[in-house]
């Protein structure tokens, strides 16, 4: 994985390490805090950024009914009529 291909949480952890000798030392708690904050935020961005997936929404009735016709004639195949009882 490059980079180019992390994610914030990484880059940010990267950055830790790097700058303040992430995890032996560590910074105010607030800085951390306001770190943290600022990298979930980017974390969204991110997910905002990629395309939807399986939102795509059908308005076709002729095709449902179709469907719904055809599902219903396929369970009645299997109907077995019993003319063996007399009535």
């Amino acid at each position: 994985m490059t980079v180019s291909d992390s994610t914030p949480l990484q880059k940010t952890l990267r950055w830790l390490a790097a700058n303040t000798r992430f995890p032996a030392a560590r910074l105010p708690a607030r800085a951390e805090i306001l770190l943290l904050i600022s990298t979930a935020a980017e974390e969204e961005q991110v997910a905002l950024q990629r395309s939807p997936r399986f939102l795509i929404e059908r308005n076709d009735k002729a095709s449902d009914s179709s469907l719904r016709a055809y599902a219903m004639n396929r369970s009645l195949a299997h109907y077995v009529c019993n003319n063996g009882q007399k009535t």
